[in-house]
């Protein structure tokens, strides 16, 4: 009995990490772990059921004759279409890249079996679309509108739904939110899981350029996470449905339908970020928080962190076993501050690791950047120090001017409270301590440039707090 269960265990975890699905489902994973997927479709659990494209093909047939009669559906051309990427970042979002192809269309008719047009496995039984999830934060580029579905190529608007509920974490019977365009050469694009009320307003009928806005990616339908389900039909029905990507497993038509065909696999780098602390990952579908800053003020003290450490974030995509991840980061003359490496020891449709470091606490620009499979991606965070004192007790007893300074500094009393002055390194010792006189005090320091803390004293008692830089 124990060897059976061990042979289950064995089982489900290697189709974990071999997981071909309709989308990523998000969960919490350590640092330096797999950020995998488990799967909810498949040919039982399809994004889209019969009934669903029973229903399409009733829809867009009559529409078809409603758009005749009316001229506006003209003959169709022989020129055949070519598709550009149905997918954008949106004003805002500077990742790297953003997404990651996480089921690519069935080419094995056989119940049971599947195999992609690579000849690969990325793909679930009966599936025939390519999904292309967004990625990473997935919840939360879909709450902040981040990831824009365009249209991959010129056409009329043949049918249209929205208004369905957007975040399903499993599959399901539900209706998604979805736009159908139909192409110059009589071909139709099928754009699926939609989020609500995100699509473009123009009706039925009406036209679309190659590169136009249609709605935001969603997780409405038979979905586990926000992704596009992009599924492509030479004709009018689901029985002339075709794969765009070219390749030897390709069973459904000879050539590419992309413009520019992407890479099987995309392994590269997507994103990194430096974070005051570890990521968030809560369970479907609530949003994630990625915890992300581009300024840390010296001294800086992050949840769970050591005194003056951050963490510093790299995504993958497509990892592969034995690639070298090298990591650094620069200082604002581009010289090295410190650097670090990272090599995979095992193959991951997507991986984040964070790496504990010690920030720099000298004010400037730096550069977090990462480079793993010739690809390359850098975020820019910044330095800053506090540019007049800061009363930790916000009771504002006292003032220490000017701050930073070369040494020489003024202590100015609002109340008469103190009786001693004691200053700290960032490592917490205590480096200077002096008798205050009055309460207009100067001290002159004879310590190496950086930022430190300075305690007031009377007798026993601390009465104020603050930092203190020195140049």
């Amino acid at each position: 009995m124990k060897k059976e269960m061990l042979l289950i265990w064995c089982l489900l975890f290697f189709l974990y990490l071999n997981s071909s699905f309709c989308q990523v489902n998000s969960g919490f994973q350590k640092s330096n772990e797999d950020y995998g997927s488990l799967s909810y479709n498949d040919a039982e659990h399809p994004c889209i059921s019969e009934e669903q494209y029973l229903l399409i093909e009733k829809r867009c047939k009559e529409n078809i004759q409603m758009l005749k009669l009316n001229g506006m559906v003209n003959r169709n051309s022989p020129e055949a279409i070519l598709f550009n990427w149905p997918l954008k970042a949106a004003n805002g979002l500077n990742d790297c890249s953003f997404y990651r192809v996480s089921a690519y269309v069935d080419q094995n008719t056989s119940s049971g079996s599947f195999q992609d047009f690579n000849c690969g496995t990325n793909t679930y039984d009966a599936h025939r679309g390519t999904d292309i999830s967004i990625w990473p934060f997935n919840f939360y580029k879909m709450d902040h509108d981040l990831v824009e579905v365009i249209a991959a190529a010129p056409g009329i608007i043949l049918d249209k739904h929205d208004g369905e509920f957007d975040k399903n974490c499993a599959a399901n019977n539900l209706t998604a939110n979805y736009l159908i365009i139909r192409h110059a050469d009589g071909s139709q694009a099928n754009y699926w899981h939609m989020k609500k009320n995100s699509l473009t307003k123009k009706a039925i009928g009406q036209s679309v350029v190659a590169g136009e806005f249609l709605g935001i990616v969603g997780s409405s339908g038979s979905s586990s996470g926000p992704h596009l389900h992009f599924e492509v039909w030479a004709g009018s029905t689901v029985a002339t449905r075709i794969d765009p990507f070219a390749g030897n497993c390709n069973t459904l038509n000879a050539t590419s339908w992309w413009a520019n065909q992407k890479s099987y696999m995309e392994t590269g780098i997507v994103k990194v970020s430096v974070n005051t602390t570890d990521i968030v990952y809560p369970a479907c579908p609530a949003t994630e928080t990625p915890n992300e800053s581009d300024t840390y003020q010296i001294p800086f003290q992050g949840a769970g962190l050591a005194p003056g450490f951050a963490k510093f974030y790299i995504f993958i995509r497509d990892e592969l076993v034995g690639l070298t991840a090298n990591m650094s980061i620069l200082n604002p003359d581009g010289t090295t501050f410190t650097s670090w490496t990272y090599m995979s020891t095992a193959a991951s449709k997507t991986k984040i690791n964070g790496f504990s470091k010690k920030l720099p606490t000298t004010p400037g620009v730096y550069t977090f950047m990462a480079n793993y499979n010739g690809t390359s991606c850098s975020k820019a965070f910044k330095i800053t120090t506090a540019t007049h004192t800061v009363n930790l007790n916000h009771e504002n007893k006292s003032i220490i001017y000017p701050n930073p300074s070369n040494g020489n500094f003024i202590l100015e009393f609002k109340e008469n409270v103190a009786t001693e002055i004691e200053i700290y390194n960032l490592l917490g010792v205590l480096v200077y301590r002096a008798t205050i006189i009055k309460p207009i005090s100067e001290f002159n320091l004879n310590l190496p440039a950086n930022v430190y803390l300075y305690q007031l004293r009377n007798k026993n008692n601390v009465t104020d707090t603050g930092k203190l830089l020195i140049e």
